[in-house]
Parts: structure tokens; sequence; C-alpha cells
């Protein structure tokens, strides 16, 4: 079974199981599809009703552009107009009633429409149109905030939707007095295909697409914006799957959260929440604003590992290339297919004569070698990070980097030397980066014609960073993620306020990583292994977490601190290394959902002695727990 499978597997079956699709074959003559940008809204709008017609049909899908093979799936139109994936816009101004006339031309089928009901609302109300008949569904926009209609022909729900009907989405957006004359946003849907062939009497699930509006990386729109420019995303989640989505180089604020249903937007400041990862669920959406203040190329993408791998030539699946076993396709497709799927590319603009601006002489320097370590599962590489220079090197005995510890306002250099025999690049995760030259990601970050290299094996690359904020953040590969990240390439990067210095004994650092052998997948690693070592902590003594997941796809791993007979209270002190508001700063349940690209900071003081524990779930239904004893002493 394949890596990629799995967690598609476990989220499937969380659903009670799909009837499956029939496999894609030779393409019948279809219509073309348009990939959606969500910048036109549908329909006719007059005295506060929108009059919207939308078709269900069956097209070709072309995820990476026009051209080439397409894939047969069902897609929404406007009557008379192309289909569109994901479905038409439908957009109206606080107290519209929308009246959507839905026609069902995908033959033999029954579409079940869900979405169109009056806002705000907490349940939802599916309605049937058979094939070749036309149904008239009323609803009102009595809320603002950001909203999904889907369709399905063959799933029960939102999360068991992942075939042919899995593209039958569309965004619906419902703007305030404030905001419906000035729509400087964007809308971003995401969806997620899996061709499904029956494989010796079992489904085997053979090919994924992940998309936004429509397209794959590198297919997907560039995004450019003027320096200093606010921006406004909205994001719906279409999709079957739950996607860890972050930003590189700056921070977002969260502006509301919703469940396709209601949205829950966040009037006052103290609210939003700050962070550089955001966890879209099925069905769900989101709001953002970030401020695009340093110039440069940056990515926004999903941190889940596998959605951000390039997928195999469409024709290829098509013509039912299927003979490839699970080791061949994750040791030699999916290590060498590159960045793909949920993946937008960004360029903030500053004038030429500012855009590449001189960084601040080194105060500090740091010497990060990159190894391969012992290989203890046949056909599993491993990797290390090893800090220092000549003999003055520091190693950890896990599959997790050591931690690199730098100061707030600091200008530093970091010497990234590759020692393996394949290249390389290492991402700041998390770091407000001063020049996007350094962000890690080959042949992208930078600006213009300056653009960072890949590290070739025997070559080193000096990176550069001023760290504005004091934090726990990260650094990891970012090529070949699937294998190199979970082969050992990621470690903590902690940045300490001037004249402090980091202690161990009342301040620890947990990394969640994946295992690097395909037999130890549905296990976690926590600081490299899975039996890390015991902690002490003293009574009276303020203590500080800093928890770091960089799974490759446990998109929900659960941390808790814990007595024999309870569970405890700590303090939240960060997200993704910035603070939480003060008013949030108040004892909660020792228990914490993180997802991937997310770090987190708690404090907790004891206040007598005795045994404690920290425990690690990769998800929420699993039995592979890891366990950190903590004792604590007088």
């Amino acid at each position: 079974m394949r890596t990629l499978t799995i967690a598609t597997l476990l989220a499937l079956a969380a659903s009670g199981g799909p009837r499956l699709p029939a496999a894609a074959s030779a393409l019948p003559p279809l219509q073309a599809a348009a990939a959606n940008d969500n910048r036109i809204a549908a329909g006719t709008l007059a005295n506060a009703e929108l009059h919207v017609s939308l078709d269900a049909r069956m097209v070709a899908w072309y995820p990476d552009g026009d051209g080439g093979a397409g894939i047969p799936i069902q897609a929404f139109a406007e009557t008379g107009k192309r289909a569109q994936i994901p479905g038409p816009l439908i957009r109206v101004p606080l107290g519209t009633t929308i009246v959507a006339s839905v026609h069902n031309a995908i033959p033999g089928s029954v579409l079940t429409m869900h979405g169109m009901v009056d806002r705000p609302t907490d349940r939802d109300s599916a309605v049937r149109v058979p094939f070749g008949t036309t149904h008239i569904i009323r609803f009102r926009a009595g809320a603002p905030g950001t909203y999904l209609y889907w369709g399905a022909t063959s799933a029960r729900t939102i999360h068991s939707r992942f075939g042919s009907d899995s593209q039958l989405s569309g965004a619906f957006v419902v703007d305030s007095p404030s905001s419906s004359t000035a729509r400087n946003d964007r809308v971003f849907v995401i969806g997620q295909w899996i061709n499904v062939r029956s494989k010796n009497g079992d489904p085997n699930f053979d090919y994924e697409l992940d998309v936004i509006n429509g397209r794959a990386w590198p297919h997907t729109e560039r995004l450019s914006y003027e320096r200093n420019a606010a921006v406004h995303w909205r994001w719906v989640n279409s999709s079957f799957g739950s996607h860890p989505l972050h930003l590189h180089g700056f921070y977002f604020t969260v502006d509301s959260r919703g469940d396709g249903l209601a949205d829950n937007i966040y009037r006052n400041a103290s609210d939003r929440d700050r962070e550089v990862t955001e966890l879209v669920e099925p069905g769900s959406t989101f709001t953002m604003t970030w401020h695009a203040n340093r110039p440069g190329n940056w990515l926004f993408h999903c941190h889940l590992a596998y959605h951000i791998v390039g997928h195999m030539p469409i024709a290829a699946m098509l013509a039912g290339k299927d003979s490839i076993t699970d080791d061949d396709y994750e040791n030699n497709y999916v290590r060498h297919a590159g960045m793909g799927g949920l993946i937008l590319g960004i360029t903030v603009r500053a004038p030429e004569s500012r855009a590449t601006m001189a960084d601040p002489a080194v105060v500090q320097r740091v010497h990060l070698r990159v190894e391969r370590a012992a290989d203890d599962h046949p056909g599993a590489p491993s990797f290390r990070y090893v800090l220092g220079d000549g003999d003055q090197t520091v190693a950890e005995p896990g599959a997790v980097g050591p931690p690199i510890v730098l100061t707030r306002g600091v200008p530093t250099a970091i010497d990234v030397t590759n020692l393996l025999n394949e290249p390389t690049a290492v991402h700041w995760h998390g770091v407000e980066l001063e020049n996007s030259y350094y962000d890690g990601v080959s042949a992208f970050s930078g600006y213009g014609d300056h653009v960072a290299p890949m590290i070739d094996p025997g070559q080193t690359f000096e990176a550069r960073m001023t760290p504005p904020r004091a934090g726990t953040f990260a650094y990891h590969t970012h090529m070949d993620d699937v294998f190199q990240l979970r082969g050992g390439l990621v470690g903590p990067l902690i940045v300490l306020e001037s004249g402090k210095t980091f202690d161990p004994s009342s301040d620890h650092i947990f990394t969640i990583t994946t295992t690097h052998a395909l037999s130890d997948i549905l296990r976690i690693f926590v600081n490299g292994t899975f039996s890390p070592p015991a902690i002490t902590c003293r009574v009276g003594v303020l203590q500080r977490f800093r928890f770091i997941n960089m799974t490759t796809f446990w998109v929900k791993s659960i941390v808790s601190l814990t007595a024999v007979d309870r569970t405890l209270l700590w303090v939240p002190l960060q997200v993704d290394g910035a603070n939480v508001s003060q008013k949030r700063q108040i004892p909660e349940s020792a228990v914490q959902i993180m997802t991937i690209g997310e770090t987190r900071d708690f404090t907790y003081k004891p206040t007598h002695a005795g045994e404690l524990q920290l425990q690690f779930l990769p998800g929420p239904h699993s039995p592979n727990m890891v366990t950190v004893p903590v004792h604590v002493v007088q």
C-alpha cells in the first residue's frame, strides 16, 4: 500500500467508506471545462434577487492547463456557457435572495445539491435532482461570510466524495454593506480527485490530484502584489481531505472560520489568530489577511508533503499504467516528481532599485551540514543535520536535527554544506526573512533574475536572516520533501530575546516527525525516536514546552500533559512563534491538537513532586502513542 494511500484511506474509513466510482478510461468527446479563478460572479442581480442557472454536466478536465490529456469529470456550468472547475462563483450583497435553477445533464445519475440553504444556518438541506430534470432552489443570503455549495452523484458526505463527482463545488460569498463595492479579495477553492481501479478484487487508489481553483502547480495562478499591499484571501475546502495551509515569509491573521454553512467572523483583533499555518477541514472555510511588506517570490502551500508532489502524467494514468508497485511508486516516482499540487506562487513587487537590498553585516555565523545517517531499514534512506565545523559538531542521536539557537535582532549567516549525493535545500519555517532569496525553494526563491539555486552535493549555500521576534520555529528540507523530510532533515530553530540563554532544564523542545521507513509509517518520532528519554522539572520553576509538528501526513497530532489520575492545565504562550493575545494567556486543559507545520508553546509550573507524562498521538484514532515521562522533583 502506498504511503499516499494510507492518509487517504484513514480519512475515507472515518466517513464509513464511499461507493467507488468507475475507473477513468479513454476520454469521450467532451467539452473542456475552464479553470475558474473566482473573479466573476455568476447570474443576474436585480431588485435584491440573484437569478442563476446551473447545469451539471460531464466534461473534460485539464488540471495541467489546456491541451494534452483530459479527465472525464462532472462539473457545473452556467446554462449556455462553458463549464467551470470549481463551479460558478455565487457572490451577492447581504440580504439578497438567490433563485438557483439546477439542471442535471449527467446521464444515469441523481444529483444531490447541498449548501443552497438560507444563511445563517447550522443544518444543510439536500435537494435531489434526477437526470434530465430541473429544480428551482430559493435561499437567502442573510449573514455575511464565506460559504460552499456542492453536489454529489455517488457520495453521501463531502468527506467521502473523491471520484467523478468530486469537482461539483462552488464558492458562495455574502458581502457585508462595507465590502460589497470594494471586493479587493481573492477566492480560492481546494479540490481533490482520486482515480480508483479494481485490482485483484480490491480498490486500488492509484492516482491523486490536488488542485486550487481547478489547477495543480506549476499551473496554478501566479499572484503578484505591490509592496506593502494588504492581501485578503478567502479559502474554501471543497475536498474530502484536511489541508494545513502554510505561508512562507509572513504571518497572516485569521479573520473568520466557517463550516460551509455558517461563518464565524472575528470582530475583535484579540480573537484573530496570528500564524503561518492554518488547518482547513473538509467543507470548511477561512479568510485571512497578510501584508506584503517585503519583495520577492514566496510560496503558499499545503504542508501535507504528499499534497505538494507532482503527479504522474495524466495521459499515463488514463492509459491504465498501474503495474507499478508501491515501493517503486514511492522510491522512483514520488522521489523524483518535484513540486506539484496545492501550491500558489506569489511575487511581491518593488521598485527595481529596492528589490534586492544589501544584507546587514553578519554578527553570528552558524555551520550546518547535511549528511547521510545510518540506514536501519532497507530501501529507506536516512539523513541528518549536524551543527558546527571540524571536530566541534553537534548531532542529535535520533532522526531529527539539533536546535539552532539565534538571538532576536542579530544578523546571522547559516552556512549549509551538502554532503549528500543528491541536491537539497533548507527552508526556515516561520521566520520573517528580509530577503526571499534565502527562503529555501530552489529555482523560485528570490526576485527577478536573482533566484536561489538548489544546494548540489559538495556545495555550500549561505542563508542570511535577522530574526525580528523571539519564538519557536523550524528548519527543514524543501526539496524532495516526502523522502528528505521523512528521512530526518528537520530540526528546531529557537530565537531568544537579547541577553537570554537557552536553559534545557526548564525549556523543553519536542519535534514530531514521520518515520523514514514505510513499515513504520503509522507511527511518529518524537525528537527522532519512538522512546524519548524522560525529562525532569522542579517544583515552583516555570517550565516552557515547545512543540513542533513536522510530520508528512498526520494532520491532527495530539499532545497532552497528564498526571496519573487527571489531565493538567497549562498556559498557551505562542502559536507559530507569535505571542497569543493576553486575554488568551490563561490556564487551559493541557490537551492540544496540532497540525503539520505548526509550532505551539505552553508554560506550566509544577506545584508538587510526582510523576507526570507527556503523551503524543499521531492522530485521534491512532493506537501508536509515544510517551515522555516527566519527573517532578523538589
